[in-house]
């Protein structure tokens, strides 16, 4: 054990508190957007890795790869703002944290299942964007939860509560199936450390749409009617080779940057690959692109960054403002049947929340809501500018 010292005020949410000890194995952690509640049980899972012995902790996504830039850049950077890198090592290749008392972390996704089914003497488990995963995949995480450990056995799941026809919803709250549980809801309000900016934009959604506002500001469960896409679903394959490759970039800084990829292929629209991170400077994004985009493919990008467009083209990248025009592209993907690949995970996410707006007589508008929608974005600008041509409109 290492005797640490953190001022928990400063450090925690009050309002989490109460979960610092919570050794229940079933652990729900919802509500609002902004409430922090990923941060604290980061937080949480290295204050136990440090001051408690025998923990070896499993960090879940659907898909295994957006570890990386979300929990376990969360983990990575908590750790260097405690200034403790010298009591952890951080195998960035194999997203893998260990402790130097033994403990450590795992990184993993339900779309890896071969090393899920090597993954022993786990302690803990946290599900983070639980409404993403299936209530099999929930049993089957469960099970892993086995045999003697030092440390009680819990798995944590933290999500937005976008559907009331979740599964999470029946099992955990309309019906007492589960003993041994510990629900908490929090929402902004809760977080100490919140941003005005980011409280204007949850706040502004009572404005745009009631049933946004009561999901994402208030923490409530919701039923997300009226939305802008129904023609699209999510495949585990996708074809070798395209006709043609298109991406999509809207910008952001402190929102997320997306960048979408989508394949032609016998006429079809496929998303086969996504980059999804805040923080980006245009110089981490040219390095991004130099990873994934090649110099013939064409990039249609937010046309409101000329500047950062410039910049991008004069590294050597087809890239090229994009029509901006909302209703007449999101007709133009309508007309279209999507298939998404499971690797795009925050396109899916996405996707499956993207509605219209509604005026005060409840009649949908012609413009959908402006929160969580930048690879919503991204993606409209690949296949409505993509497929114009010197000016001539090109369809499938």
């Amino acid at each position: 054990m290492i005797n640490i010292k953190i001022n928990s005020k400063k450090t925690f949410n009050e309002t989490f508190f109460p979960l610092l000890k919570n050794q229940t194995r079933y652990e729900i952690i919802y509500g609002g957007a902004g409430s922090g509640k990923s941060f604290f049980v980061a937080q949480r899972m290295l204050y136990r890795l440090l001051g408690e012995l025998g923990h070896h902790y499993l960090i879940i996504r659907k898909v295994a790869r957006t570890n990386r830039h979300s929990t376990f850049a969360l983990l990575a950077g908590i750790i260097r703002s405690w200034k403790m890198s010298q009591l952890f090592r951080i195998n960035k290749s194999d997203m893998e944290i260990s402790c130097v008392n033994g403990n450590n972390i795992i990184f993993s996704g339900l779309d890896d299942a071969e090393k899920l089914k090597s993954i022993a003497n786990i302690t803990g488990i946290w599900v983070e964007e639980a409404s993403e995963i299936s209530e099999s995949d929930f049993n089957q995480l469960n099970l892993r939860l086995r045999g003697r450990t030092k440390q009680p056995k819990q798995i944590t799941l933290t999500f937005n509560p976008i559907s009331s026809l979740s599964w999470i919803k029946k099992r955990f709250f309309d019906f007492i199936v589960e003993e041994n549980t510990m629900i908490f809801k929090t929402t902004y309000k809760d977080n100490n450390f919140i941003d005005d900016e980011y409280k204007k934009v949850l706040e502004d959604l009572k404005y745009q749409d009631e049933v946004y506002y009561n999901v994402y500001a208030l923490g409530n469960w919701g039923v997300l009617g009226n939305l802008v896409y129904t023609n699209w679903e999510v495949v585990s394959e996708i074809p070798k080779s395209f006709d043609r490759i298109i991406w999509g970039l809207d910008f952001g800084y402190n929102n997320p940057t997306a960048l979408v990829k989508v394949g032609i292929k016998d006429d079809e629209i496929f998303l086969i690959d996504e980059i999804y991170r805040t923080g980006l400077t245009n110089l981490d994004l040219i390095f991004e692109l130099e990873k994934k985009v090649k110099k013939r493919e064409d990039i249609f990008a937010d046309s409101a960054e000329p500047a950062r467009i410039e910049e991008i083209r004069r590294k050597g990248f087809n890239i090229y403002p994009a029509d901006k025009s909302v209703q007449l592209g999101i007709d133009t993907v309508k007309r279209n049947k999507l298939f998404i690949s499971g690797e795009c995970s925050n396109s899916i996410k996405e996707i499956q929340t993207y509605k219209y707006k509604k005026d005060k007589d409840d009649n949908s508008l012609d413009e959908p809501v402006k929160f969580n929608d930048h690879a919503m974005d991204a993606m409209r600008y690949a296949i409505y500018t993509g497929m114009k041509k010197r000016g001539t409109w090109k369809t499938f």
